[in-house]
């Protein structure tokens, strides 16, 4: 898809919004751990989030100079929880290089993490000053019990993997990746925009209506993209390396053979470690075969559509808004990318 003005957005909010990140982070001794603090933010992903936390302030009328600290915290804690998760799940590239934990070790990986941790805290601290108290307290709120949600859901879907509970229902599924991925990728970035722009609590709680099966179609599609997509910057079939349980997983368990079934299930048990290229292209070669890919990739469409219409419906308000459009065009495209 290309010429997609909400991409040229997000492009164009960048920049500022790293500025404001390069600010809080120290150059100080000692240098090597100083490195690893500032390598995830100067990798920049795609800043999904704070561009929708900015979009979301300007479609309801806030001025955008007041949210950018919301939006450089916001893409803080993406790279330190990016740094804890590729830990976690012994993730091997992130941002098209090696990830921090295969760089340095786990531990001085976490400790890095950690740092960028405390900075986004102090973001939200001068935030407060930015905005008041009552915004600023609203905020700051939003981001510890939005960070405990997501806790929780990478709780849920570690746990599984500890567990060696390799059959997941749909409905846990989707009960892990409200928690983990709806709030965060989200609710709260479209909340936290219509704080600064002032928007009642009432408001607040309509965007769930349509940010949450927005959340379920952008990871449903993330999930997919694991397993086909060669050009984001991760490695492909990723998740079946890492054991990953997702809705395209269920759906192979539920179709096919009870032969094939258990050999699935052999290799999911299997530590990263020893699972062989064989094994990955088996498990991709039955994922096509039963057509579980393109079974979760309709999941996804079918969500990305009723978010779209609840969102117009929410919205009706503010025709004629660009950021709106804006918006509508993530929405869509979230199902339509290719990394």
């Amino acid at each position: 898809m290309k010429n997609i003005k909400s991409l040229e957005y997000l492009k164009s909010i960048k920049l500022q919004v790293f500025n404001i990140i390069q600010g809080y982070l120290p150059v100080k001794t000692p240098d090597a751990h100083y490195d690893m603090v500032l390598d995830y933010p100067n990798r920049q992903g795609k800043y999904f989030r704070p561009g929708l936390l900015l979009l979301s302030c300007e479609m309801y009328g806030g001025n955008i100079e007041e949210a950018l600290l919301s939006a450089a915290a916001i893409q803080l804690s993406e790279d330190w929880l990016l740094i804890h998760d590729d830990v976690e799940d012994g993730s091997e590239e992130r941002r098209g290089k090696p990830t921090l934990n295969v760089l340095h070790g786990n531990e001085l990986a976490i400790n890095a993490g950690d740092a960028l941790h405390v900075i986004m805290w102090q973001i939200l601290g001068d935030n407060i000053n930015l905005l008041g108290d009552n915004r600023g307290h609203q905020i700051y709120n939003l981001f510890n019990q939005t960070l405990l949600t997501t806790i929780e859901g990478q709780y849920l879907d570690l746990s599984w993997i500890h567990s060696d509970q390799v059959e997941v229902e749909e409905s846990n599924y989707f009960d892990m990746i409200t928690r983990k991925t709806c709030y965060y990728t989200a609710v709260a970035p479209l909340q936290i925009g219509a704080i600064i722009a002032g928007q009642t609590k009432k408001e607040l709680e309509s965007i769930k209506d349509w940010a949450i099966p927005f959340g379920y179609a952008f990871q449903i599609w993330d999930d997919c993209m694991n397993l086909t997509s060669t050009k984001q910057g991760k490695e492909l079939a990723g998740d079946i390396l890492e054991g990953k349980r997702t809705l395209i997983l269920s759906h192979l368990l539920k179709n096919c053979s009870d032969a094939e079934k258990e050999k699935v299930i052999k290799i999911y048990l299997k530590n990263r470690g020893d699972k062989q290229e064989g094994d990955k292209q088996y498990i991709l070669a039955l994922m096509h075969g039963y057509g579980s890919i393109k079974y979760a990739q309709g999941i996804a469409k079918n969500y990305s559509a009723s978010a779209l219409k609840v969102f117009e419906s929410n919205t009706d308000h503010l025709k004629g808004s660009i950021y709106k459009q804006y918006i509508q065009e993530l929405m869509e495209f979230v199902v339509n990318r290719e990394q």
